[in-house]
């Protein structure tokens, strides 16, 4: 009979304390371990990217290899924490809904025109089911490009916001 796997016993945790995290002179991201190994091209990858954007980071090597798990970005030294944390915001970038102006549907695509924390944006999607609604009011929508935009909460939102985005949920 088979035995059962932990998944403790599949996955590396890495000590947040011994970790040591930063750029080389090309802005790589490189990495560390206590055993005096060195990766470098090293890209950070959130395991639970919707519900846990600071925990269980995966960090792969240049081949996609996994070299091990920061279980909590903020039990890193304060360096390492601001380096991976700046990493993180620009792999997984997404610009913050603050307004929507106009929302018009034309040849099966939709053309959202929006306010953003980057400023005015204009793009198309594709389906509805590039919307998705998640728990506290929070919205994220991909356009037909796989930019990602997220709205905090759409209750907070202007009335005529709230009516555009309500004609597509």
């Amino acid at each position: 009979m088979n035995e059962a796997i932990k998944v403790t016993d599949e996955l590396v945790f890495l000590d947040p304390k011994t970790l040591m995290l930063g750029k080389n002179a090309f802005g790589e991201l490189v990495v560390e371990l206590p055993d005096g190994s060195a990766f470098t091209k090293v890209e950070p990858v959130r395991s639970f990217p919707v519900t846990e954007t600071l925990r269980y980071i995966s960090l792969l090597d240049e081949e996609g290899n996994e070299i091990g798990i920061v279980e909590d970005v903020n039990k890193l030294t304060p360096n390492a924490r601001d380096v991976l944390t700046e990493e993180l915001q620009r792999r997984y970038f997404m610009p913050k809904i603050t307004k929507i102006n106009s929302v018009d549907g034309q040849y099966g695509v939709t053309r959202w025109n929006v306010d953003t924390s980057q400023g005015n944006v204009e793009f198309g999607m594709r389906t509805r089911y590039d919307i998705v609604t998640l728990e506290n009011d929070r919205v994220l929508i991909k356009d037909a490009d796989g930019t990602r935009y997220e709205i905090e909460n759409y209750n907070k939102l202007d009335p005529k916001s709230i009516a555009l985005l309500q004609t597509q949920l």
